[in-house]
């Protein structure tokens, strides 16, 4: 019997060893910074596409776009021996990237809890952010002001390299003029109002958040098409 247990705690071991090698750690804002901070040598990467990277990234971080042709080429630049800090927009890629340099002998690894996003909202530094025209930061004295006039108002976080909320805006725009007078549409750009982004824990955009006589009934996450956008203008009128 002894000998058993001694069995499955040694398989135990073992086995939780080999997960902890064959897997990225996944680490929080704070947990990232500081191991990043504190790692001699450190690489910085920065998975997402060249026109999401152009348009704010973390400070010295260097742009592999893990959807490209070429990323298994490029991430052979990099130093085995040293340890990997990677990131994307939310998590996703970055997950999945990770793994891919696991499978390329890279020991070292450490993964962005919620990505750009998550860094974003917790007011880290970043480089790189472009002025964008028609930019501008509400005030909560503003947004306040906005939803007690209102009946109903929906917040529209995006941002201009947002690939999905490039996409959805005709039919936002298209929706806002056909229920004008019956529904407040507030468009939100994250890069311009990160305060408003920690007020409500917006870590994805696109986001909506549907309000009704100043109380926040709904949160919509991601790309909408034009039938489900509709239903978020006109559910609570």
């Amino acid at each position: 019997m002894k000998n058993i247990i001694s069995k499955i705690i040694l398989f135990t071991i073992v086995y939780l060893g080999f997960y902890s090698f064959s897997h990225a750690q996944v680490l929080s804002v704070e947990d990232f910074e500081k191991k990043y901070s504190e790692s001699a040598g450190a690489q910085l990467i920065d998975v997402r596409t060249s026109g999401e990277y152009g348009g704010g990234h973390l400070p010295k971080a260097t742009n592999i776009d893990y959807r490209g042709a070429d990323f298994q080429e490029k991430i052979k630049t990099l130093d085995k021996t040293k340890p990997v800090f990677v990131y994307c927009l939310s998590g996703g890629r970055s997950a999945a990237a990770t793994e891919a340099l696991r499978k390329s002998g890279f020991s070292q690894v450490y993964d962005l809890q919620g990505g750009y996003l998550k860094w974003t909202t917790k007011m880290k530094p970043i480089e790189g952010s472009k002025e964008v025209s028609n930019s501008k930061a509400i005030s909560d004295t503003e947004l306040e002001s906005m939803l007690s006039q209102h009946s109903v108002v929906i917040l529209d976080f995006f941002a201009p390299w947002c690939g999905p909320c490039i996409k959805m805006m005709p039919a936002v725009e298209k929706l806002s003029e056909e229920y004008k007078g019956k529904v407040l549409i507030v468009k939100v750009d994250a890069d311009a109002n990160r305060a408003i982004l920690t007020k409500y824990h917006i870590d994805e955009i696109p986001t909506f958040l549907i309000f009704k006589d100043g109380t926040q009934k709904m949160r919509a996450i991601g790309y909408q098409e034009e039938a489900a956008l509709k239903k978020l203008f006109t559910q609570y009128l």
